[in-house]
């Protein structure tokens, strides 16, 4: 019937880019677009789409996320774009999703069901993961990522944890396909591994009245964390935040 888009980038330009590289693949149109989660650079790419294709393009996202980039998120999320980007994204305004979506919805375009699973809080409280069911192909947004730490100041260590497995129970043999980085059918497996190497050396730490520092240490030893920490993108500046946000939730948890 036409072209679906899973997440459309972080800004106006880069999401005209995606519509010319779309364009060298398909002469058929954009009918409706996907967004995963509220974090800016999945979303303001909307921009382009609604300006190529109108605004009455279903842009679909579940009830959390629409509210969420609809509200403060949206803004924030431009103008933190801007910034980081040497203000290369200027122009760029906020497009919220238009359609409401829930769990175990599924979309018919023809020759592809799209079914869309949500379990709960993992990345952000609203994450959509997209089953392309033809294929056993599933886009799976930032719950997990091939080489780098997922921001988790909006997220759940725990919560990841039971996400995966309420999905692989879901979807069986899928190819994981994550919104950084390459697809891998043992994505979920090698990346909730080492999530686990931060989280419960954490968890260990809390029990045994260990304070934060001691379970840093804990966490670069574990050797699920070790393995990777000389190859993974921005582990150096990153891994002391969520070991804290790990501390944090286990904390929690204890009490």
């Amino acid at each position: 019937k036409g072209v679906v888009v899973l997440d459309t980038g972080a800004s106006l330009q880069i999401g005209q880019m995606a519509i010319r590289m779309i364009r060298k693949v398909t002469d058929k149109p954009v009918i409706a677009v996907f967004n995963s989660h509220y974090h800016g650079d999945h979303w303001l790419g909307n921009h382009a789409f609604v300006e190529a294709y109108g605004k009455d393009l279903p842009i679909h996202a579940l009830a959390h996320t629409r509210e969420q980039i609809a509200g403060h998120e949206g803004n924030l999320w431009r103008s933190l774009m801007e910034r980081w980007t040497n203000q290369a994204t200027l122009g760029t305004k906020v497009f919220a999703p238009n359609q409401t979506v829930q769990h175990g919805q599924v979309f018919d375009y023809g020759d592809v069901q799209i079914k869309l699973h949500h379990y709960g809080r993992a990345h952000t409280p609203s994450d959509l993961c997209l089953e392309i069911v033809q294929d056993k192909l599933t886009y799976i947004g930032d719950i997990a990522m091939e080489n780098r730490i997922a921001n988790m100041d909006d997220g759940s260590y725990l919560g990841t944890f039971k996400y995966y497995e309420a999905i692989k129970a879901a979807a069986g043999d899928q190819l994981w396909v994550p919104g950084h980085g390459q697809g891998s059918k043992t994505l979920l497996d090698t990346y909730g591994t080492f999530m686990k190497g931060i989280y419960e050396p954490c968890e260990k730490a809390v029990k045994e009245g260990v304070g934060l520092d001691g379970a840093k240490g804990l966490v670069l030893k574990d050797p699920r964390v070790a393995s990777r920490a000389k190859t993974m993108d921005g582990f150096d500046s990153n891994i002391g935040k969520y070991t804290s946000l790990a501390y944090l939730e286990a904390e929690k948890e204890a009490f």
